[in-house]
């Protein structure tokens, strides 16, 4: 079994940086998307779990708001875009 690789905060931010624009583009029409939905949206671009801790990121720094397992732009930015 191969080591566990150690997580830098330089590490996170570079996936938070490269994923977070196609996260809030897809939820940018307004449509709150489960985890798994988003997840497979993106799948052609993103590796699972980068999108995983992207959504993660973003609903803690309040970018995001997940509602009933659902993501969702903030209520003031859903039509903006």
């Amino acid at each position: 079994m191969p080591p566990t690789k150690r997580w830098s905060s330089a590490d996170f931010e570079v996936i938070i940086e490269r994923v977070a624009p196609d996260v809030l583009a897809l939820l940018a029409d307004g449509v709150p998307r489960s985890r798994a939905t988003i997840i497979t949206a993106l799948a052609d671009r993103h590796p699972k779990d980068d999108v995983r801790r992207t959504l993660m990121r973003l609903a803690v720094t309040e970018q995001l708001v997940e509602t009933g397992g659902r993501y969702s732009l903030p209520a003031a930015e859903a039509g903006q875009g």
